[in-house]
This record gives structure tokens, sequence and C-alpha cells, in this order.
């Protein structure tokens, strides 16, 4: 999913993102830095809920998520992959927005599709199920699939709820609350499993153009703003594309998460140790983090992937199960770019590292109090 707005103060859901309330990287031993300031004026939480489903209202970001065809081909490639499990069946769309993955589960032959959504971008898609002549098959419903009632039980949820770095906007929480309280048992879900990962990153010219940019501006000595572009280039991820020649070690996993039995307290708080070798000397910037979610039935659950494995074999498992008969949809920097790019935390200043030196710590990302939307994210390296 795009976001509404990332630190609280803009509703503008085009602009540039950022995610709120993040603590900069720390180098172990040191003390984490106060997290981005929350709005002065204290906001309840069904104020925040307003102000994000009405950001779902602007058809920007659903043209950007259409648009993403690594995005949109996955989730047709998941519903035909999956489509006797469909065929016939009821199925939930939580957080359809214009209702593109409900006329795909429709077409597939589903026999009822409730499709669930907050924003008024609602409104819209009930004339696009019309003008595709879905209204015997497709039913929109206005609202939070929290408070809404559904005449049946039904055998497969589907959702695009994804945002940047995986948990970002919390609509996982939703998924999870529609299928204890509709989904039948033996029932699917699309995505079945998600992982987050992480990795050290170098990218030197874009911490030259943010910092040392201010060494010399047209021959002018501006370095007395260096310090205040370290700290504004720290102090709250950055959402952008890099490739895999920027990362400099085999990614480490934060979490693995399996749809049909996470829960929701497991959600509020994800702490994860990493150990990786540096593959190259290098500076390291910081660190970046990208997800990938399967679409498995639960038959098909792949086992847990064990956070204490080397990294080289997450890799290598990863890589084996999207060869087999598995639709998977990738955010990794190695992969087809899509608009969620790649989530970067960078560091203050550099850190030089020699080829095989390890970098180890811990990274927990939490929901902010003031807004479950909003993420907390603290990094510890040595």
């Amino acid at each position: 999913m795009l976001p509404s707005h990332l630190n609280g103060h803009s509703p503008l859901a085009r602009r540039r993102p950022r995610l709120a309330a993040a603590s900069p990287p720390t180098a172990a031993g040191e003390p984490p830095a106060a997290g981005a300031a929350a709005t002065s004026v204290p906001v309840s939480l069904e104020e925040h809920d307003r102000i994000y489903f009405q950001s779902y209202s602007h058809i920007g970001i659903h043209e950007a998520m259409i648009k993403d065809r690594v995005r949109t081909d996955a989730y047709h490639s998941a519903i035909m992959h999956h489509q006797k499990f469909i065929e016939g069946k009821v199925v939930l769309d939580v957080g359809c927005g214009t209702g593109i993955l409900s006329v795909f589960c429709a077409r597939a032959g589903a026999k009822r599709v409730y499709a669930v959504e907050a924003s008024e971008i609602a409104t819209q898609a009930c004339e696009i199920v019309k003008a595709n002549n879905l209204t015997d098959q497709v039913v929109i419903i206005h609202g939070r699939v929290e408070d809404v009632d559904l005449e049946e039980k039904v055998d497969v949820i589907i959702s695009e709820w994804m945002g940047y770095m995986l948990l970002y906007e919390s609509m996982l929480p939703s998924v999870l609350f529609a299928r204890d309280k509709w989904l039948k048992p033996g029932g699917l879900i699309l995505p079945s499993h998600a992982t987050l990962f992480m990795a050290p990153i170098t990218n030197p010219e874009r911490y030259e153009g943010s910092v040392d940019f201010w060494c010399d501006v047209y021959g002018i000595n501006m370095s007395a703003l260096v310090p205040l572009a370290k700290k504004f280039t720290s102090e709250e991820p950055s959402i952008e594309t890099i490739g895999g020649e920027n990362v400099i070690s085999w990614p480490s996993v934060v979490k693995h998460i399996d749809c049909y039995n996470f829960t929701t307290e497991e959600f509020k708080s994800i702490t994860a140790k990493y150990k990786v070798s540096s593959m190259m000397l290098a500076p390291i910037h910081g660190f970046g983090f990208w997800f990938e979610v399967e679409f498995n039935g639960a038959q098909e659950s792949s086992p847990n992937i064990p956070s204490d494995l080397n990294p080289l074999e997450i890799v290598q498992k990863k890589r084996r199960r999207s060869s087999e008969d598995t639709v998977l949809l990738s955010t990794a920097p190695e992969d087809e770019p899509t608009h969620w790019q790649q989530t970067i935390l960078y560091f203050p200043d550099p850190i030089e590292v020699k080829q095989d030196q390890t970098v180890e710590g811990s990274v927990t990302v939490s929901q902010s109090e003031e807004n479950p939307r909003f993420l907390n994210i603290h990094l510890e390296c040595s």
C-alpha cells in the first residue's frame, strides 16, 4: 500500500514519504537519539484513521499502485495460480481500493466477492463493478473491515496490505482481524507469507549529494550546514531505489510472517539480532530494508525461516522457493523496482569496514503509541 503521510504533519499522500517517529541508527553503547516529534496537539486514534483513509480517496495513490506492474501482475498471477480455490467460492478483499483485485477474483470465477474499502474511493469502485457487469458477483462495502457485517463466512481473503518496510501503515492487523472473524477453517490467504530483510549498504553518491555537497556550493564554503545535513539525513528513513551493487553483505531476516497464524500482539513490536560479513572494502552508509511476499495455500506453507541461519542459506532458501511452483513478489534491490522501493536508514557518518569484517547488532520495529499507523525504528550497529 502507498502511505497517506509519514511524518504526521502533511495529509498530502503524493509527497515524498518519510517514515515517522524513527530513532536514527546508533552505535552500540551509545544512547539512542530521540525519535521524530509527534504533532504538538494530541490527535485521537479515530482522527488518525480518518486522515489515513481520506488520503486513499486521492486517485494518484491508486494510479501509482496499479501502474506498478510487478505488484499488480504478481497478484493477478497468484489469483490465477489458485483459481481452483477461488472458483465458485466466497472471497473477502480487505482494503479493495478501486476494486481491481476483486474484479480479478470475479473473473477467476468467484461466486461472491465482498470488497471492503474504508475510503471514499469505494464510490468509484462501485461504478467500476457496474461498468464491468459484475454486480451479481462483487459487493462493495464502504467501511472498515473491523466494523462491517458479512452475510457469510469466506473461503479466501485477499489484500494488498504491505507498506514501506513491509509493516508501515499497520494494515496487516486488519487482515488478521478478518482472518479470525470471517475465514473458514482451511481457507486461503493471499499473500500467505511475508519476509522483511535488512543488510548494510554503501551509497557514496547519495551521501556526497546530501552532506558533502555543503562543503563547496558554487565556490562558497557552507560547511556550517554539514551537521544539520547529517542530522536530517539520519533522523528519518529514506524511501529510495538502490541496486544490488549497493548491498555489501548477504541479507539478514528481520521477521518472517505466516499470515495463517501470525497474531496482532506479535505485530506490535518486532526485535531481531543480525550478524553479517562485509563482502568488500567499503564505507557503510546505513542499512537497507526490503521485503518479499509469497502466495501459498495453507497446505503449501513454507516453514518459518529461522533468523539464526547463515545469511547465505537464507537467500538460497528464498531463491529455491521462488524457482518452484510459487508466486513471489519481491522488492529486493536486485529485482525489478516497485513503488515500495527500499527503505534506507542512513548513519550520520559512514563506517569504514574491511572485506569479511563482521557487522552485528539489533533492530526493533514497533508501532508508534501516538499513531499506530506509524513505526518506531531503533537500530544498533557495531
